[in-house]
């Protein structure tokens, strides 16, 4: 696996290249995202990783442009301040992941391994038994009728523990702790965040299945045709 580095902090780029080239990755340097109608520097990359020192708008924007050229990267920001809004904004532009110092070299070789996995999973998978949405979590894209839309590492861990879970509901601690491993800046309530950024992408692709929310107990995949009332909701925060 390959790594772009775009380097906005000399010094945490160095450090970070140090750690994936202890684990065997190849990675080039650069100093800015590719813009609208340049020519593509992450051609063949895997992975780019925005190394700066505050996660300011400016990052953001690159990681939106990242994301529009670039759907298959898997797209990491790192900086080196700790600033919750900052790393929020990154997610919403389409950051798969951020890093919040202080950094552990061992951490971030072991995300870029289970990326490493994930790229390996195979064939998209179902997301509901008879239905034709189904997710590739090695590209992270949604599949529909010939139809694909891009999706984040975090949304493709959440759906591929909706989809392992057939239709059963899920709890917002299940997510926190089976889809994302307990991270410490996670609540409850970003797991409704992550519903609806999923949920939405699901509505854009014009997908046959959807996420209902079920009050007082959490989420689950259901045929998008048959989404029900009572004591199911699709409201973000019904429960």
């Amino acid at each position: 696996m390959k790594l772009i580095i775009i380097k906005k902090s000399e010094d945490l780029a160095h450090r970070l290249s140090d750690a994936a080239e202890a684990e065997g990755y190849t990675f080039e340097f650069v100093s800015d995202a590719p813009k609208e109608g340049a020519p593509s520097v992450a051609g063949g990359r895997d992975v780019a990783l925005i190394a700066a020192a505050t996660a300011d708008p400016a990052v953001a924007d690159e990681v939106a442009v990242l994301r529009a050229r670039h759907p298959k990267l898997y797209v990491i920001v790192a900086a080196a301040t700790d600033d919750l809004e900052a790393r929020l904004a990154c997610y919403e532009a389409g950051a798969d992941d951020c890093l919040a110092p202080p950094f552990a070299p061992r951490e971030f070789a072991a995300k870029l391994a289970a990326l490493r996995r994930r790229r390996a999973a195979g064939d998209p998978m179902p997301l509901l038994a008879g239905y034709v949405a189904r997710l590739d979590v090695g590209a992270l894209l949604l599949r529909a009728d010939g139809r694909s839309r891009s999706v984040t590492k975090r949304e493709a861990d959440l759906l591929v523990l909706l989809a392992r879970s057939a239709g059963a509901s899920v709890a917002r601690e299940d997510v926190l702790r089976k889809a994302w491993g307990a991270p410490a800046r996670m609540t409850p309530n970003s797991v409704d965040v992550y519903v609806g950024y999923a949920r939405r992408k699901l509505e854009l692709l014009g997908a046959d299945v959807t996420i209902e929310t079920v009050r007082g107990v959490g989420f689950r995949l259901a045929p998008r045709a048959a989404q029900a009332t009572g004591s199911v909701s699709r409201s973000d925060r019904s429960s």
